[in-house]
């Protein structure tokens, strides 16, 4: 990968996290970019050091993911970025394990715990705000039960549920789990 091309996909994956209307997957990670603005820019050496990444993708969708990331290429190689990419990655190697684990904090009482009173955050939210459970297993419910839809029409909130939102629908077409094994977590909860 050139510097170029690690520029190109930085602002895709940019795009795709901050801009509602960008899709990544359908636009196939095009961007208006053009080589004469990058050799203008001051900080190209950053993406240089990004193309050098044995995985430039999973370490920029790892950082919009944290939500932590500012946005700014400098702040790719800190160490916070760095243990929010291992953590990524320790997640995406046990994503059914950690959604086992995650599903055991919401078991009792289960579909309760997906309601909403009085336009309040619904208690799943509250766990997940809390870090109780990890941003692959509340997507990976949302994708199996799709739930979201409901909370837009009953959450008052018009600040953090929307960006919530956001990120877990942006996020899941980068989050490839076994669905039959998930389907047979999730069944004797909802039967």
């Amino acid at each position: 990968m050139t510097p170029f091309e690690a520029y190109k996909l930085f602002l895709a994956i940019k795009a795709h996290f901050t801009n509602p209307s960008y899709d990544f997957f359908k636009y196939n990670g095009k961007v208006n970019a053009n080589l004469d603005s990058f050799n203008r820019r001051r900080d190209k050496f950053h993406f240089a050091k990004l193309a050098k990444h044995k995985d430039p993708m999973g370490y920029l969708v790892a950082q919009y993911v944290s939500n932590d990331f500012t946005g700014w290429v400098g702040d790719l190689f800190t160490e916070d970025a760095e243990r929010q990419y291992t953590q990524y990655l320790a997640r995406q190697q046990s994503l059914t394990y950690n959604f086992q684990s995650d599903i055991g904090k919401l078991e009792e009482d289960f579909i309760s715990k997906f309601s909403c009173k009085d336009g309040q955050h619904p208690e799943a939210l509250v766990i997940f705000r809390r870090g109780k459970i990890t941003i692959e297993s509340f997507t990976i419910l949302n994708d199996q039960l799709n739930f979201f839809p409901l909370w837009d029409t009953r959450i008052d909130d018009t600040v953090l549920w929307p960006s919530i939102r956001e990120r877990c629908l942006k996020y899941r077409p980068f989050l490839h789990y076994d669905k039959a094994k998930i389907k047979s977590i999730i069944r004797p909860l909802i039967s």
